[in-house]
């Protein structure tokens, strides 16, 4: 028995995760898997825990100053299977500096303790490698993200596709001054396709203050779309709606990574617009251009698709085939457990 500690929320992509992570962990490690919701950790889980073969650490930007307890409260001295992050990436704002990244004392302690007693973990991206590195951790082998493994398309090839009929476009997190004239240049240079607008956490992502003055800014660029003849989806819990939307689209523009990577893994065309550091640490894993917009500025999103289409995808091409290069170290860490 395996048993995997996940975060999945409202957060489609979330769910996405946990979801690929277990199936490579069925097809290739074991299929008695238990998956605890990281929240609701109990002192009667670690019965549990000891029970397993191994208690993994599963997907999300896990890696933030408060990791322990924040993130996990897990206490690692309390687990006699090893405990190993699988897939883990490290969470920051745009501007954040590698180099300048700190765990604060008690998630540094977490972190070398789990690093302590294992062959090696899985990160993300070369990023997440920088920053575990700085904290002492160098038993760490880049993967990539479990969701970057579309089992049923793994061996298949990239096929370009030079008239979009569905096309879709993903909404940051928080508001952007450049969502509103994005989708007005993707209705004008698609305007036969079918266009839809995603919102991974919903329209309105949380009931506070914050998630209100979100859904506020939301639900007028939902307006937007719609009168411009878009369709409108909230995905928020379900990664059963991101296969759908995502898996129909022949084109996906936007700033949600994880449909950006689940784009990729079914062989489709995909453009992301960095958010934050997540965005820009995809890029250099996938050897893909990093697009991160000022302000109203869509000049270089507009440059980005453009290019897929000026070059039959070359870049599109390019990440795959870095993706399933990777696929190598994914195996040797499933391997290892």
């Amino acid at each position: 028995m395996i048993v995997t500690i996940t975060g999945a929320y409202r957060n489609a992509g979330d769910h996405l995760i946990g979801e690929c992570a277990r199936s490579l962990l069925r097809t290739y490690v074991d299929d008695d898997i238990v998956n605890v919701d990281r929240s609701s950790i109990t002192a009667d889980h670690y019965t549990l825990f000891n029970r397993a073969r191994a208690v993994l650490l599963t997907g999300g930007p896990a890696y933030q100053k408060h990791i322990y307890p924040g993130i996990y409260p897990l206490e690692v001295g309390r687990v006699k299977p090893p405990v190993i992050p699988y897939g883990l990436g490290w969470k920051a704002n745009i501007k954040a500096d590698v180099d300048a990244f700190r765990f604060n004392d008690e998630a540094l302690d977490f972190v070398r303790a789990m690093h302590a007693r294992i062959p090696f973990s899985s990160a993300r991206d070369p990023l997440t490698v920088d920053v575990l590195a700085r904290a002492g951790a160098t038993n760490v082998c880049m993967t990539g993200c479990p969701v970057w493994y579309d089992l049923a398309h793994l061996e298949s090839p990239y096929a370009f596709c030079a008239s979009p009929r569905s096309v879709v476009l993903s909404m940051p997190a928080r508001p952007s001054p450049a969502t509103a004239p994005l989708l007005d240049w993707l209705t004008a240079r698609f305007p036969r396709a079918t266009r839809s607008l995603s919102f991974h956490h919903g329209l309105v992502p949380a009931y506070t203050a914050r998630g209100r003055e979100t859904g506020r800014a939301n639900l007028l660029l939902a307006a937007r779309a719609l009168r411009r003849g878009w369709r409108v989806a909230s995905l928020a819990g379900s990664a059963a709606k991101m296969r759908r939307l995502y898996g129909g689209a022949d084109l996906h523009v936007g700033y949600r990574v994880h449909a950006h990577l689940h784009c990729l893994s079914v062989r489709k065309a995909s453009v992301l617009l960095n958010e934050d550091a997540r965005g820009i640490a995809q890029a250099i894993a996938l050897g893909a251009p990093s697009v991160t917009l000022s302000g109203a500025d869509v000049a270089p999103a507009i440059a980005a698709v453009e290019s897929v289409f000026d070059t039959r995808g070359e870049v599109i091409a390019h990440s795959i085939e870095r993706m399933r290069e990777r696929f190598v170290d994914m195996r040797r860490f499933l391997d290892s457990l």
